[in-house]
């Protein structure tokens, strides 16, 4: 019963009704007796009928909200439209850093020697409180090019710029967990500075620190997407964003056979486009980190490229997830 709706109350013809039932009507004559008042007995009848109506009421709505919550509970849970992935990309929007080189111009010209620049050569995946997750093929790079080209490596957060402490590469997945250190708070202060003149609101000072939600178990055939660095033009970048990044979906098509290298790596279909940079994480439509892009391939017969993606199984830090879901399976 709403609250702004009030009880019905009983005509004139219900009441005469109640007042000439049997027992009521005993009850009447039998209080007229010394001390006793009929018409307090009638009243008291009458008071008594509107209270049973408004119990009665009362229960048949109890019983109806009850039936209701057991239809809500016994329907299935509905899922997001199956090309709804705009949650899980906006997470992973924020959690995609850049791995990248800082050098002096003066390795291609005189004319730029002095001046700073910084070339993006990879890509990481941020899983925890200053903690990044990225693959050998990303790191080996940015070694490879910081040493042609006398520089260093940097981490590219947002509008940040931060070293970090590597970990030894896991050799059992070929991932890597390294953490950022010191931040270079003179580059921070003039992005600052510049997105205020601009009029374009606070930037964030610190990377996303939520843990992030994984599993060792992809299947053939499940549904991935990545947010990466291709070939899109034109890019609308956000304030946590440093490279031009876009979203690709795809489902996965085959597993590699296990190497020493690497224990489960899966393959997706063809892509439509191409893939720039390794180290993306790649996640399901629940937001769940799968693996890590790592490389692209193709056959003779393919149109186009396809990722070869790292899982996670066999990096110490996720195997002690394979206990928590099969019992998870086994309910």
């Amino acid at each position: 019963m709403a609250q702004d709706e009030k009880p019905k109350k009983p005509s004139p013809r219900e009441k005469l009704g109640v007042l000439l039932r049997p027992a009521n009507l005993v009850k009447t004559i039998g209080s007229q007796i010394p001390l006793a008042s009929a018409g307090v007995e009638m009243a008291n009848q009458l008071a008594g009928f509107e209270v049973e109506q408004r119990l009665e009421s009362l229960e048949a709505e109890v019983k109806q909200a009850s039936r209701l919550r057991e239809l809500e509970q016994a329907a299935p849970e509905s899922l997001p439209p199956l090309q709804d992935w705009s949650l899980p990309v906006a997470e992973y929007l924020q959690r995609t850093i850049s791995i990248a080189v800082a050098y002096d111009g003066g390795f291609h010209s005189r004319a730029q020697r002095g001046r700073e620049l910084v070339q993006p050569v990879g890509h990481a995946c941020i899983i925890g409180n200053h903690e990044f997750l990225t693959c050998n093929e990303a790191l080996a790079l940015g070694r490879d090019v910081a040493e042609h080209k006398h520089g260093k490596i940097v981490i590219l957060a947002g509008m940040a710029w931060y070293d970090f402490d590597p970990e030894p590469t896991d050799k059992g997945s070929s991932l890597s967990i390294c953490r950022l250190t010191r931040r270079d708070d003179e580059k921070w202060s003039e992005s600052v500075n510049s997105w205020q003149e601009h009029g374009l609101g606070e930037l964030d000072d610190e990377p996303i620190a939520t843990p992030i939600r994984h599993t060792v178990s992809p299947w053939m055939g499940q549904e991935v997407g990545f947010v990466h660095s291709g070939e899109a033009e034109d890019v609308l970048r956000s304030r946590r964003e440093f490279s031009k990044l876009q979203f690709d979906v795809n489902v996965i098509s085959h597993f590699r056979r296990p190497k020493n290298d690497a224990l489960k790596v899966f393959v997706t279909g063809v892509l439509l486009g191409r893939v720039v940079h390794a180290g993306a994480g790649v996640f399901s439509r629940d937001g769940t980190l799968l693996g890590i892009l790592s490389d692209t391939e193709s056959y003779e017969s393919d149109v186009g490229r396809r990722a070869v993606v790292r899982s996670l199984l066999g990096h110490p830090r996720f195997m002690k997830s394979l206990t928590t879901e099969g019992k998870d399976e086994r309910g």
